[in-house]
């Protein structure tokens, strides 16, 4: 696994040989502003600005070109030993279980992630369901991102509770509206009572509103009548419904929402903090735990559980990756 200081060299290597911080950013999946990040920490570190940013790109000082040499050959091998580990994966297959919202954006994450640390491992993502803890105990699926603490539910513990590992990744903290670009609800304020007038689309996670949505349950504790359209679990499915009708609905992850704005006539808004605190005041904010067996941990590679965690907590918190 890379740790922070390692790739801060890896990220310094590819700033001096392409002299692109969006060309960076690209090759490894991650944000500009988090290369920048990366170079502000060198910066502190060797008390130079390392590269001055020019028209033409960025320019090594007279410090980066006296380092560039060691830090290459520290990457080659660093990318050497993990050469090695790859060669010796236990695991070279991964299918990963998802709740639909991630579906359209950890793949190509993982893919930018991995292919340089790992090329030799393969994976699969799919949508999970409320039974996925039969899948990961059969060994039908590698890695899954639930909404539930699997191993402590009795749907589970039919299931080989005992051999299964979960760790807890992080609270949901947002949530974003999603309606076509001309909708009225866009007129006025994003209130969850003005947002209710509509017809409304839940988008179904399992484990989390598979049952009853927290808009379902604000408006019934508040006494205003809801409408609930449709019940889906997909975004394909979703966006048919967006477009062609008057309806409204909600996803809980950035990448999701992102998804929905590529396509010409719709439009997704972040919820004011104030609304999501109002949506979930008798409703619980969703949770997202990892779970695999326990017996295929170690024999996955630490990047690609770093990664996936990484990214939950980046597409459904305020906390900037």
């Amino acid at each position: 696994m890379l740790d922070q200081e390692v790739r801060s060299l890896f990220i310094f290597k590819s700033i001096y040989e392409t002299g692109s911080a969006r060309l960076v950013a690209e090759m490894y999946g991650i944000s500009q502003s988090k290369v920048s990040r990366y170079l502000a920490g060198l910066r502190d570190l060797y008390a130079d600005t390392l590269f001055i940013r020019k028209k033409s790109g960025f320019v090594p000082t007279v410090r980066a070109h006296q380092l560039y040499p060691m830090i290459n050959q520290i990457a080659q091998l660093t990318e050497e030993l993990i050469s090695m580990n790859d060669r010796n994966l236990d695991v070279k297959e991964c299918v990963i279980a998802v709740p639909p919202t991630f579906s359209v954006g950890l793949p190509e994450f993982l893919e930018k992630t991995l292919k340089l640390v790992h090329p030799g491992l393969s994976f699969a993502v799919k949508a999970t369901r409320r039974g996925v803890c039969e899948d990961v105990v059969k060994g039908n699926v590698c890695i899954a991102i639930t909404h539930r603490e699997c191993t402590r539910t009795t749907e589970c513990s039919k299931q080989g509770v005992s051999m299964i590992s979960m760790d807890t990744i992080t609270k949901g903290e947002l949530v974003y509206l999603v309606a076509s670009q001309e909708h009225p609800v866009w007129q006025s304020d994003l209130s969850l009572e003005n947002i209710a007038k509509y017809p409304y689309v839940v988008t179904q996670v399992p484990g989390f509103n598979d049952d009853v949505d927290p808009l379902e349950v604000y408006c019934r504790e508040h006494s205003i009548p809801l409408k609930v359209a449709q019940r889906t679990t997909s975004l394909a499915t979703l966006l048919e419904s967006l477009l062609d009708s008057d309806g409204v609905s909600f996803l809980g992850a950035g990448c999701a929402a992102e998804f929905m704005s590529r396509f010409p006539g719709i439009k997704a808004e972040r919820l004011s903090q104030h609304e999501f605190e109002l949506l979930h005041e008798k409703a619980p904010t969703p949770k997202y735990a990892f779970i695999c067996r326990h017996d295929r941990r170690e024999k996955i590679p630490p990047l690609l559980i770093s990664a996936i965690k990484n990214y939950i907590i980046e597409q459904v918190t305020n906390k900037v990756g």
